[in-house]
């Protein structure tokens, strides 16, 4: 038996005919007959022409039927028809071609006999379901398959039922409608024509034509010519159309007019519901509280549907909703998300809102490709979804400076309701606008106007105004102090804080009240760095950290300063800095410089285990340098030995592998091991490790060979350095050669003053008296000057 005279669900029967015409109507169209009817598994659409075959096109979420000619299709009809698969009929092309939705992913099969074509439109492919299996007796979704191109959520399936009649179809309950998949009871549509009356499929016929049994059932009949042309015969009898379930991401239907209504509903069919029933329950909250942007409420809805083990289909649901959750909060991580690893058809453009919001925060330019797309399709989102939506993506072109994109998402806030008129956000980013196209004038207007309003985006919008008149010029240090302070005490709460705060820091650093501005940076740590914008009150912080330690580069002296931000605020300095330590490593070097190498090297430790590959062998190479500095070879070899990579410093970088081999030869000196330190200086030439080859020397005590080693380094070219001066002496005088010593100090006695080695050159070069004569007062006067100079020295080497 021919698959459409065993219609399962319903038949609707749309005929296209011309009727009986005069000879002066010779040139009308070939009767055309239409035919729709919704099987189990499928959706047909048949079309009868008698001069050939129309052009089927398919795409994934809808076709197009054309003809060569104009037909006057039944519109109204067929979109009054209802169907599971088959929606949104639509002409173009001044009637020659007929196009149609279908649920995106459908699987569409296109044949021809003789002269009907069958359209017949498939449920998309279900995960954990073969094509051709039998549903599920409780439920009927059609979901997203994880491919590329795909659409994005479901298109919901209608309830099925069997034998109702006209006098009995009675609307669907709002309770019904908000379920997310279709209802296990029975629900009431139109009836089928009794299988005897229904016209063969192969070669339907006008249903007009057929002779009417006793008190037949109406066919829904529609002819493609005007209506007044229609018989009466064909006219149907009135009866109550169904309304369907809501689609899935139809969201303004989703939020509806009547909050507390639309809750009770939902409420109640979730207290009522058990099994796959109450997930689906919770999906249809989570859907509503998306709908009426309560992302709170809708995160508690998914969190207990996902404690009650739903199945596939409805886990695939679940992460989507809680995608669209954290898009709609900004806190989206884009490689992990449905609507950004699954890419969108050009219909799919919910999908385009979604990646959108997604990829916004942090990938503007992938963000921006698709907002033609999104700004359309918000246009028939609920209002403070939409507010919502268009807030963060104009946030996020604010911080890319992306004015273009700016300027687009502004106009779309003021032509839709007038988003943000009365709590000045249009008036915010209206002057990030004019902000961006360098209209300071403008742009501060626009700043005073929002800064009117005691809220959020007042307060946002003074502190704005506040670094736009410091950069201009129109406003100094102090002013901005006492305006920041005002702020800062007049609102409690919310992101303006950061910025706040961050800002005041920033001036403090500028007006040299570094105490003030640590104890700002440190308020950052304490109040938010525990909360939900944790993380972005210390990126806002980081701004700050960098001004500070900055300021304390510049000034000599600061040691203290830097160790106190280390101490006070050590935890908040490394939660501020990014993954490569960046400014823990700058507040080390501080550290060291000021003699503090105990705080610097604990510093650096804890850096050097929280990175990785180059960066973590670059700050061992600086851990390694202020452990020597402190003394502390033996360590800086270990060090230098476990920040090592796998391959080797000379293949990735030359200077990295001669830094390494400078720092172990030292190492090893300054342990004694002066062979080891000759190894590890192999292949080397230059000053550097001259200067170590001579210090092991010097340090092994082979004195002649010291004393020439340092002579080369005092006798090359550039001026020599105070240290090599003395060491070189040093070891001529422990060698016993005296002529060296006065060489030396006749030389290089200036170079010394001022250095710690002042007065060492006089004390080494005084001659002593022939044995045997009585000392002069010259020679006596001379030895106390000797041993006045040394113990200059060994006060000046004692002191810290």
């Amino acid at each position: 038996m021919h698959p459409c005279r065993t219609l399962s669900i319903s038949l609707a029967l749309l005929s296209v005919t011309t009727l009986t015409a005069p000879p002066a109507a010779a040139q009308a169209p070939a009767p055309i007959t239409v035919q729709t009817g919704d099987h189990a598994d499928f959706s047909r659409l048949a079309l009868v022409n008698a001069q050939g075959a129309p052009a089927v096109d398919v795409g994934s979420c809808g076709g197009r039927v054309a003809f060569s000619q104009a037909v006057p299709w039944p519109l109204e009809a067929l979109n009054g028809t209802y169907s599971r698969r088959l929606t949104g009929f639509q002409t173009a092309e001044d009637g020659r071609s007929l196009t149609m939705d279908w649920p995106c992913g459908a699987r569409v099969t296109v044949r021809r006999e003789r002269r009907i074509t069958f359209i017949d439109v498939a449920d998309p492919p279900r995960p954990a379901r073969k094509p051709g299996a039998p549903a599920p007796a409780t439920a009927d979704t059609t979901l997203l398959a994880e491919a590329p191109g795909a659409s994005v959520f479901p298109v919901i399936a209608p309830p099925l039922t069997s034998e109702p009649t006209p006098a009995q179809a009675e609307p669907v309950s709002l309770a019904e409608r908000l379920n997310p998949v279709a209802s296990a009871q029975a629900q009431p549509v139109l009836p089928a024509p009794p299988v005897a009356q229904a016209p063969p499929p192969v070669q339907p016929q006008p249903v007009a034509k057929a002779p009417p049994p006793p008190k037949p059932e109406p066919a829904r009949t529609v002819a493609a010519v005007p209506p007044s042309a229609m018989p009466p015969t064909a006219a149907p009898a009135p009866a109550v159309q169904a309304d369907p379930p809501i689609r899935a991401f139809d969201l303004d239907a989703w939020a509806g007019d009547d909050y507390p209504a639309r809750k009770q509903h939902l409420e109640q069919r979730i207290a009522e519901s058990q099994g796959r029933a109450r997930v689906d329950a919770l999906l249809a909250m989570a859907r509503f509280t998306l709908a009426r942007a309560l992302p709170e409420e809708g995160r508690a809805a998914l969190d207990a549907a996902e404690s009650l083990t739903p199945g596939p289909d409805q886990r695939y649901e679940l992460r989507l909703l809680r995608d669209a959750f954290r898009a709609l909060d900004g806190t989206a991580d884009p490689d992990d998300s449905q609507f950004v690893r699954a890419q969108p058809t050009p219909a799919a453009a919910d999908h385009h809102v979604w990646r959108s919001a997604t990829l916004a925060p942090s990938r503007w330019t992938a963000a921006k490709s698709s907002l033609p797309i999104a700004l359309k399709r918000l246009l028939s989102y609920p209002v403070d979804l939409r507010g919502r939506l268009l807030t963060l993506l104009a946030e996020s072109a604010g911080e890319a400076a992306d004015g273009a994109s700016l300027n687009l998402i502004v106009l779309e806030m003021i032509t839709l309701d007038g988003i943000g008129s009365t709590d000045g956000r249009l008036d915010f980013f209206r002057g990030r606008l004019a902000e961006l196209r360098n209209e300071t004038a403008e742009a501060l207007t626009h700043y005073k106007r929002a800064a009117a309003l005691p809220n959020l985006y007042g307060h946002r919008a003074q502190v704005r105004s506040i670094e736009l008149r410091l950069a201009s010029g129109a406003l100094d240090d102090a002013g901005a102090i006492a305006e920041l302070e005002s702020l800062r005490y007049a609102w409690r709460g919310g992101d303006v804080e950061t910025d706040a705060l961050a800002a005041l820091g920033a001036a403090y650093t500028r007006a040299g009240r570094i105490d003030a501005a640590l104890d700002i940076f440190g308020l950052l740590g304490r109040r938010f760095g525990a909360t939900a914008r944790g993380q972005a009150a210390l990126t806002t912080g980081r701004g700050l950290l960098d001004a500070v330690i900055g300021h304390l580069e510049k000034i000599p002296g600061s040691a203290l300063d830097a160790l106190s931000l280390q101490v006070r605020y050590g935890r908040t300095v490394a939660l501020t800095d990014d993954d490569a330590g960046t400014q823990q490593r700058r507040l080390a070097r501080l550290l060291a410089r000021g003699g503090f190498t105990l705080e610097a090297a604990r510093l650096l430790h804890t850096v050097a285990e929280a990175t990785r590959g180059a960066e973590r062998a670059a700050v061992g190479l600086e851990l390694a340098r202020v452990l020597l500095d402190a003394g502390r070879g033996t360590e800086a070899l270990a060090v230098l030995d476990h920040t090592a990579g796998p391959t080797p410093d000379a293949a990735a970088d030359p200077q990295t592998a001669r830094r390494r081999a400078l720092l172990r030869a030292e190492a090893f000196a300054t342990e004694g091991e002066a062979m080891r330190a000759f190894d590890a200086l192999r292949g080397l030439t230059g000053p550097e490790p001259a200067r170590i080859r001579a210090d092991s020397l010097f340090r092994a005590g082979e004195w002649p060979a010291a004393r020439a080693a340092y002579a080369e380094l005092i006798g090359g070219p550039g001026t020599p350095l105070p240290d090599d001066i003395a060491f070189h002496a040093l070891a001529a005088f422990r060698a016993g050669d005296d002529a060296a010593v006065t060489a030396a100090a006749e030389r290089h006695g200036k170079a010394l003053a001022g250095t710690r080695w002042a007065g060492l050159l006089d004390a080494l070069a005084i001659p002593a008296d022939p044995a045997g004569k009585p000392l002069s007062s010259a020679t006596v006067n001379g030895q106390l000057a000797a041993a006045d100079a040394l113990a200059g020295v060994l006060r000046r080497w004692k002191t810290p």
